[in-house]
């Protein structure tokens, strides 16, 4: 596998780099050594990067388990700091990183979308939230997620398809994941690696600007 462009690795990469920053502004204590720890997890992944394994390889790799072990660790540790924005952002990648065995158990992939996590879920409450049609929604997809729109076509009571993406504000309001369709016969709940391929067009291009 050219594991130095797997999309999984790509984005775990990205998102160490996001942690860096993000973990600066975090209220918990012991920054300093969450912050080496981080350090230590962006070598991890740059020998991850370069091993040209397959994604079973990979997974039994003491770097990989290393890497997923931290980031359990470190997101543990900053589970009962103040939860702003940079909080619920930093805990987002280090979820990620937390669920690489799972993204790997998706094989060799050839898509962007195919690195994400992507659910069906209930719209359960919808508001207006801005002037210019923006709008808060609230899903059950066997947790709770909110996803802002400014589509009319998501109201509720409907079933819709989201990518689950690192948080944005949208004034004082967060959103967690994009619209990408509404659901067909899915059950709710998070989707396979086929059925996401089904829905990948229409989320393709914003995962893809999540490498930028």
């Amino acid at each position: 596998m050219d594991t130095a462009n797997d999309f999984r690795i790509k984005l775990a990469e990205k998102g160490l780099k996001e942690l860096e920053k993000l973990i600066q502004n975090v209220k918990v204590q012991r920054r300093k050594d969450l912050l080496i720890k981080i350090k230590e997890m962006s070598s991890l992944i740059q020998t991850l990067k370069y091993s040209y394994v397959s994604p079973e390889e990979i997974k039994e790799f003491d770097e990989f388990k290393k890497l997923v072990n931290e980031a359990k660790s470190i997101r543990k540790a900053i589970n009962s700091a103040e939860k702003d924005f940079n909080t619920i952002q930093a805990d987002y990648w280090l979820e990620y990183i937390e669920g690489l065995p799972k993204l790997m158990d998706r094989g060799e992939i050839d898509s962007p979308c195919l690195a994400v996590r992507f659910f069906i879920g209930d719209i359960v409450n919808r508001c207006e939230i801005a002037k210019d049609k923006l709008w808060l929604c609230l899903l059950d997809c066997g947790f709770r997620l909110e996803v802002v729109t400014n589509s009319s076509e998501f109201t509720t009571g409907k079933r819709a398809v989201v990518v689950y993406l690192p948080p944005r504000k949208f004034g004082d309001f967060i959103s967690r994941g994009m619209f990408v369709s509404l659901a067909e016969n899915e059950e709710k709940g998070e989707i396979d690696a086929e059925t996401i391929k089904k829905y990948c067009k229409n989320a393709e291009a914003t995962i893809l600007s999540l490498f930028e």
